[in-house]
């Protein structure tokens, strides 16, 4: 038999892993504020989930503190828009979550809320053997000179999971080495500045994935990757629903309920204004 291409197991198997994922990437939204001459500058990034009804806003907390004296905006139908509202975090954890309003929810209409069914509880993440990280790296997302405009360009990077805590996701990530999903081929990724408090998706290896049928799920959200090192660190989901069920008194479904979490969260900063109002 001529012209017949073999393609490695694992390849594939990863290449659909990745597809799994990437069609996630509409819950994935940046976070700006604006520079002394008015123009936009991306902070970070933040995911939204929708957990019993409502919708919330999770990224890491150093993302906001970064900004702490001025407005954030989000990515609006056709212009930035600010972004009001109380942030809630904790002191022990790099992550912040703000509960959106209607018309908040209304502004994000082009991103996708995951829902509870794709978010992990702490059996399934401590299950995942692959995580990839998804954010949009200020490198490639400057904006054009004189204008606000930001081309929004979102990446992901995968790698093995290292540890995965009830509060901590620990992955392997080589920047020189990361692989194209569509291609299969090593490329170097662009720094992950900007990737922060993006989400961190983890996938189990079991039948399902086997059979071409992977279930990603969210495990964290991206904090930090320690210069140098090939390794990048997040918190882990059971923190962002902890702070949700103590901040607003949520009534989260039994298969998120962190049950040995708790959580004191306090208003981190007031949205759209600056950290006084």
């Amino acid at each position: 038999m001529t012209g017949l291409i073999l393609n490695d197991p694992v390849k594939i198997l990863l290449r659909e892993i990745r597809g799994a994922i990437d069609n996630l990437k509409q819950s994935v939204t940046p976070i700006f504020d604006a520079n002394e001459k008015s123009e936009a500058s991306l902070l970070g990034s933040a995911v939204l989930i929708e957990v019993a009804g409502d919708v919330f806003l999770c990224t890491a907390k150093h993302v906001i503190d970064e900004s702490i004296s001025s407005t954030l905006y989000i990515d609006g139908p056709s212009r930035l828009e600010p972004l009001e509202g109380d942030f809630y975090s904790t002191d022990d954890h790099d992550v912040a979550v703000l509960k959106l309003s209607s018309s908040q929810t209304q502004t994000l209409h082009k991103y996708v809320p995951l829902n509870e069914d794709q978010i992990s509880n702490q059996v399934q993440a401590s299950n995942c053997k692959y995580v990839e990280f998804m954010g949009f790296p200020e490198s490639k997302n400057r904006a054009a000179y004189k204008t606000t405009k930001i081309k929004g360009l979102i990446y992901s990077n995968g790698g093995i999971a290292k540890e995965i805590t009830s509060a901590r996701v620990h992955m392997t990530f080589d920047r020189k080495r990361n692989i194209d999903a569509a291609t299969g081929r090593r490329v170097k990724a662009p720094d992950p500045h900007g990737m922060s408090g993006g989400a961190m998706f983890g996938v189990r290896v079991n039948d399902q994935t086997i059979r071409g049928a992977p279930c990603p799920l969210l495990v964290g959200i991206a904090t930090d990757w320690p210069e140098k090192s090939k390794e990048v660190f997040g918190t882990n989901s059971a923190i962002v629903m902890a702070i949700i069920r103590d901040a607003w008194q949520t009534v989260l479904p039994a298969r998120l309920a962190p049950k040995h979490i708790v959580t004191s969260p306090v208003k981190t900063r007031r949205a759209g204004s600056s950290s006084d109002a």
